[in-house]
């Protein structure tokens, strides 16, 4: 059952609010134009009757042209900037609303996250308590206990490192690095984990040495190949290619998972973005992992980029510099 967000309830008062008063003023605004317009008139009319009198000596006046065109541009004029306020006070209303649904998002998400290794740990320790527990079974329970504990650990160094990327003067140690053994270790890593699942395929030179963090690249790596995990159907092939692009080396990872919908595609990179609603979505996350790929992809001095994998599926494709950052 969907629940209704407080958070957007709290934004969508205030827009209604808004739009409501810009309507009055603009009505007011158009009811003081014709007033204005009707109260010449009816002076130039009362006017033309003291001089047909010969009441009172002829009064200059504007031409009744001019009173229209000065009423038309002055009101024109602060209508333009009353319609330009209500579109900043909307665009910001809007941004501040798609914030708010992405942080309840994310709560909900970690939330969960957090809640499933947790009670998982829980009901493995009380196992491990009993006396009479066989030896294999004692062995995998603690097989799973390690598990849920680096899981754990995982999300916990995710969501500190996305702290860490909000400092635009976060400081990476480039290096020598062989980005193809980096690779295999990661892939080996990968089979005995989160991937174990999923068929894993490497097309990369036995050796590719270049200047970059590896700690970095090495995250970068990871969160793209659990993205794939998440959403790639279980049994499904995630293809690994490291490959030499002139003055610039290509790290791509694909899968054949449902992709990415057009509309989600120029905001997947965004911090907490999740594609669908968190009541509604299936896949475990945070809406981190494409947010930290895309910022670390940034300070190697490389762009990150998303296309459609032909035959269904998605292509997430890194590009550095050869020499990386110096």
């Amino acid at each position: 059952m969907r629940t209704k967000d407080p958070g957007i309830g709290r934004h969508l008062n205030p827009m209604i609010l808004i739009g409501v008063l810009g309507l009055y003023v603009m009505l007011q605004l158009g009811w003081w134009s014709w007033s204005l317009v009707q109260r010449d008139r009816e002076v130039r009319t009362l006017q033309e009757q003291l001089l047909a009198e010969g009441v009172a000596p002829g009064v200059p006046a504007h031409p009744p042209e001019r009173v229209l065109w000065m009423v038309v541009g002055e009101g024109g004029v602060f209508a333009i900037l009353m319609l330009f306020a209500l579109w900043v006070i909307m665009k910001v209303l809007r941004h501040e609303m798609e914030l708010a649904r992405q942080q309840r998002d994310f709560l909900l998400s970690a939330s969960h996250e957090l809640r499933t290794p947790i009670a998982g740990l829980k009901l493995h320790l009380q196992t491990l308590q009993r006396h009479d527990l066989p030896d294999e079974q004692r062995e995998a329970l603690t097989r799973h206990v390690r598990t849920e504990v680096d899981r754990l650990h995982g999300l916990t160094e995710k969501i500190l490192l996305a702290t860490k990327l909000d400092d635009p003067h976060m400081a990476l140690a480039p290096a020598e690095t062989d980005v193809a053994a980096l690779l295999r270790a990661v892939k080996v890593a990968a089979e005995a984990g989160y991937a174990r699942g999923h068929s894993l395929r490497m097309n990369a030179p036995e050796r590719f040495v270049t200047r970059t963090d590896a700690d970095a690249l090495r995250s970068v790596t990871v969160n793209l190949l659990e993205n794939a995990c998440k959403y790639a159907p279980t049994g499904s092939m995630i293809d690994i290619e490291l490959e030499n692009i002139g003055p610039h080396w290509e790290l791509r990872v694909s899968d054949e998972g449902p992709g990415i919908p057009e509309a989600d595609r120029t905001t997947v990179f965004r911090k907490f973005k999740r594609v669908g609603n968190e009541e509604t979505r299936h896949a475990k996350g945070t809406g981190l992992g494409l947010y930290i790929t895309h910022r670390l992809t940034r300070a190697l001095g490389g762009h990150i980029g998303y296309r459609p994998r032909p035959g269904g599926g998605s292509i997430f494709a890194a590009s550095f510099p050869l020499r990386g950052n110096k």
